[in-house]
């Protein structure tokens, strides 16, 4: 396949210690890119760099992207793709959920991720550098989801600040600006946020419903992630039948 920006990348991603993260890492070092996983604290990249000490042409690196330092070592990387990746969920109903909770999600998922974004587009227009932005949003962010309501929210703010983005930069032809919008994915990642749930009948009911319908393959929306580097649309989803979820969801309650 073909790259437009390179045949060789350098491409970081935030949030790398396990799940899409991680799996989409492996899936560019196999396309022979040069992979820098980045994860939140000292004792998951102790283990990181542990899992992949046989592997090539890869790094690790401790990147808490709500430390202005550590957010400092995109520019100093000085890598060709940023993959944001790096994302919280805590579950709970909007009523009752604190206000400390949906500062923090916030504080992650969008504030954090801005951050690093705009130092990353900086560089990159400092430098006159070609590069691209991707940001992992979700379909959580079209589908309001009871119990997830903080989550969806900052999953929406990350899609709108992508189309918000594309268009500041439109000048700078160099520069691309991508939004992925996985559905689920059984790393994990929704268990936890359910465990914020404080009745038993509905974490136990989303839990079990999550499982069901969720997959277990990575590749799929890591080849996603992957294709989009050739594309210069905007949003992109893991399967056609996720595209017409969105579509039919905005076509009935819109």
């Amino acid at each position: 396949m073909h790259i437009i920006i390179g045949d060789y990348m350098k491409v970081l991603i935030t949030g790398a210690f396990s799940g899409i993260g991680y799996n989409t890492g492996l899936y560019f070092l196999k396309h022979n890119h040069k992979v820098i996983l980045t994860v939140h604290n000292e004792k998951e990249l102790k283990l990181l760099k542990e899992k992949v000490k046989d592997l090539k042409n890869i790094e690790c690196y401790k990147l808490d992207i709500t430390n202005n330092e550590d957010r400092k070592k995109i520019t100093d990387l000085d890598v060709d793709i940023l993959i944001n990746n790096a994302s919280i969920g805590i579950g709970g109903n909007l009523l009752n959920i604190s206000s400390s909770k949906i500062k923090e999600i916030f504080n992650v998922n969008v504030f954090s991720t801005l951050e690093l974004s705009r130092l990353f587009l900086g560089h990159l227009i400092a430098n006159k550098k070609q590069g691209q932005v991707i940001f992992i949003s979700s379909l959580a962010g079209n589908f309001p989801i009871t119990n997830m309501g903080a989550y969806c929210m900052t999953k929406t703010c990350i899609i709108v600040m992508s189309k918000i983005l594309k268009k500041e930069l439109r000048k700078f032809k160099n520069i691309k600006i991508k939004v992925i919008e996985p559905g689920i994915y059984n790393t994990g990642f929704n268990e936890v946020m359910f465990n914020y749930i404080n009745d038993y009948n509905t974490y136990n009911h989303k839990k079990k419903l999550f499982n069901i319908i969720g997959s277990n393959n990575l590749n799929t929306i890591s080849k996603t992630i992957y294709k989009s580097i050739n594309s210069d649309k905007l949003i992109y989803r893991d399967s056609y039948l996720a595209s017409l979820l969105v579509k039919i969801y905005y076509l009935l309650f819109s």
